[in-house]
């Protein structure tokens, strides 16, 4: 295994554009009473390089908006992370429900 930084470029080069519109997401809208939380900054990104991972790789190559539609669906990850925080409370909830011991 070569572990060169171009090998470890080229292998993340997807995901690190849809970090890219996490990031952007991050900030978007402006808001003045808006709180910075770790967590969710980087479960946001983390999400968004999944994403842009995961699309790069099923995008073909001679599709021309590739590079930009990438940042667009790591722009767009928030409402997955959502719904995973969702389904993730909803199974812990499941398997230790409130009261039980």
């Amino acid at each position: 295994m070569d572990f060169s930084l171009v090998s470890i470029l080229t292998w993340s080069q997807f995901g690190l554009l849809g970090m890219f519109g996490g990031l952007a997401s991050y900030f978007w809208p402006p808001s003045t009473d808006m709180r910075f939380e770790w967590k969710l900054f980087l479960g946001k990104l983390v999400i968004s390089f999944f994403l842009g991972k995961v699309a790069g790789e099923f995008i073909s190559v001679d599709y021309a908006y590739r590079s930009g539609l990438i940042p667009v669906l790591g722009f767009f990850a928030h409402p997955v992370l959502g719904l995973i925080e969702v389904k993730v409370k909803t199974w812990v909830s499941n398997v230790n429900p409130p009261g039980g011991v």
